[in-house]
């Protein structure tokens, strides 16, 4: 079966739970199914007919595998979704929909194969934490959903910022007591949407993680991305710029090194208060406490800060801790045709180098 996470959300979902898109709830029989379960959230979007957004009851199962998906994977596995069922994307709108959420306490945007799953399950390990770790409905079906499938651009209104905050508050509800705050990871290409992302959350605190793309695509070629799956289609234009017609005949390596040209563009002109770049080089335990506290403003005591630093000792995406973690960057680098690194070097080079080198870099190279 392809990687969960290279597959549209709302296909998954129906593929994990089918009993999903057998009950539809009205509006406000939505809204008070929504407030009397906690375990109620957000697991998808489909985007067709105007969207529907699929709703299970996770109950208080934390969000601790490597990916949300996983997570619906692993209580659909157990039998132990309470109940599953869809309503009109419009739902959205409508601030009721909010049930006692743990407030965003920052953003980690992403190339892509460069720590930020390391750095999200770190972050889960507290109790205190809801981690949405690249969350079904922020893939892919809500911004299909306000574009048209990509037809327009996605449009900052009052009334789309405030749906995507209120489905970000209703993915982030505390489904357990002592859940203080949460930290959503957005899956790479949705780097592009950080302006709006943050716009929806004023002044909150975000991280742009990246790495040399030639380890990023090596790694790629070894599983899968969401980025591959759109090569061809319309949306392919948007991640890279240009016509979508036109990735068809690309390379793969040539296609994903336009992609993250563009992820690179977006996270240097984007408004840089509060927005802070960090190099995958840079990601390890002994700069773990710096880059949660200038990047996330977020000092935890020191025995919380112990518990989420373990993390670092294992692969970020053996949910079992069983695989330590080994640096590989230049296995990675080996694998790639030379010509290829020369592409990659050409399209993205300069982009990293400016990245390297900016004021708001955490750790900003001479």
């Amino acid at each position: 079966m392809q990687a969960l996470y290279a597959l549209p959300d709302h296909e998954v979902v129906t593929d994990l739970i089918p009993a999903v898109t057998e009950t539809h709830l009205g509006h406000f029989e939505a809204l008070e199914h929504i407030q009397h379960h906690r375990g109620i959230v957000p697991v998808a979007i489909d985007p067709a007919n105007g969207g529907k957004v699929l709703w299970a009851d996770l109950g208080d199962h934390p969000f601790r595998e490597w990916q949300y998906m996983y997570t619906v994977q692993t209580l659909a596995n157990d039998d132990a979704i309470a109940g599953a069922f869809t309503t009109d994307f419009d739902i959205l709108a409508d601030n009721a929909v909010v049930n006692d959420a743990a407030p965003p306490a920052g953003f980690i945007f992403h190339i892509s194969r460069c720590g930020s799953t390391l750095l999200a399950k770190a972050l889960a390990r507290s109790d205190a934490n809801v981690v949405i770790n690249q969350g079904g409905p922020l893939q892919r079906g809500f911004w299909a959903t306000i574009t048209d499938n990509w037809a327009k651009p996605a449009d900052p209104s009052p009334e789309n910022l405030a749906m995507f905050r209120n489905l970000v508050l209703a993915m982030a509800r505390r489904r357990a007591d002592g859940q203080e705050r949460s930290f959503i990871k957005f899956i790479s290409w949705n780097s592009l949407y950080m302006e709006f992302a943050r716009a929806a959350f004023p002044g909150l605190p975000s991280l742009f993680l990246y790495r040399d793309p030639v380890e990023v695509i090596a790694s790629v070629f070894k599983e899968t991305t969401a980025a591959l799956w759109a090569k061809g289609r319309v949306q392919a234009g948007f991640l890279t710029g240009g016509d979508h017609m036109a990735t068809r005949d690309m390379s793969d390596a040539a296609y994903l090194s336009k992609c993250f040209a563009e992820y690179f563009r977006v996270a240097l002109s984007a408004e840089q208060d509060g927005l802070k770049h960090i190099n995958y080089l840079n990601i390890n335990a002994e700069n773990f406490p710096k880059i949660i506290g200038e990047g996330l403003h977020f000092t935890p005591d020191a025995a919380e800060l112990a518990l989420m630093a373990e993390q670092f000792q294992y692969h970020s995406k053996d949910d079992s801790d069983k695989t330590q973690f080994r640096p590989d960057g230049a296995e990675k680098r080996a694998a790639m045709p030379d010509a290829d690194k020369q592409m990659i070097a050409e399209e993205c080079g300069s982009l990293v180098a400016q990245l390297d080198a900016a004021p708001n870099n955490l750790f900003r190279s001479a």
